[in-house]
């Protein structure tokens, strides 16, 4: 027994000095991928990415040829025209075309993105919606409303009290927010609603749809949906 100690403690130290070299090239493979996935996502949303490959070793995945799953979050995000966004989103199925230059597809890809109440302000300050409201709607609401986003339904609201306020539901159009009116009040008292209207989003990276729109506490998050994008270290 005493004599199996020195030949386990030698197998221990020559299974760490060969597993020295495994670790330093997982960390530099992720630390190069990382990088080129970074970048082509940070050229496409304006800023920089953060990268993850979940606990399946990458070198495992870069000889199978594809990584299973990588996630991706950035903040200040730049997303169909609409500025700042926070976003988090999942890469399936990333196929490494060429090693060399970081090229690649993407099977699948979700993304959310949550906008907050400024950005939503701008998207409802487009000449669709302000064009259908009537003077008197539009008088209430001066000429820089708030918004109030609850879970369900978003307010826009004078600067202060309600003198006038209409409540709007986000709905998903593909590559357009559509904001369907359900109350508009002067003084508390209903008028006449004006239509729906919409926000476009313009160049949606990576030929990504939008698939969702709702409204939450203090947010309005946006689902995003894609297949078969490709990408590459250039973005």
């Amino acid at each position: 027994m005493f004599l199996l100690v020195p030949i386990v403690r030698r197998l221990l130290m020559l299974a760490i000095v060969l597993a020295i070299p495994l670790v330093a090239a997982e960390l530099l493979a992720r630390h190069f991928i990382g990088d080129a996935v970074s970048s082509a996502v940070g050229a496409r949303i304006g800023t920089h990415a953060h990268v993850g490959f979940g606990s399946t070793p990458l070198l495992v995945q870069i000889v199978r040829g594809r990584l299973g799953d990588v996630t991706v979050s950035a903040s200040g995000a730049t997303v169909g025209g609409l500025s700042p966004l926070r976003i988090e989103g999942s890469l399936r199925d990333v196929h490494l075309q060429n090693l060399t230059a970081l090229e690649g597809a993407i099977g699948s890809l979700s993304v959310t993105a949550d906008a907050p109440p400024s950005v939503v302000r701008g998207m409802l300050a487009s000449p669709s919606c302000l064009g259908g409201m009537s003077a008197a709607l539009r008088a209430g609401l001066t000429s820089d409303p708030r918004v109030l986003i609850f879970p369900g339904r978003i307010d826009l609201l004078p600067q202060r009290g309600r003198g006038a306020e209409i409540r709007f539901v986000p709905r998903a159009g593909g590559s357009a927010v559509r904001f369907e009116i359900v109350a508009a009040l002067i003084g508390g008292v209903a008028v006449a609603r004006p239509p729906a209207c919409e926000r476009q989003l313009d160049g949606l990276p990576f030929g990504v749809r939008l698939h969702s729109a709702q409204a939450r506490s203090g947010t309005l998050v946006l689902g995003f949906t894609g297949h078969g994008a490709s990408f590459s270290a250039l973005g």
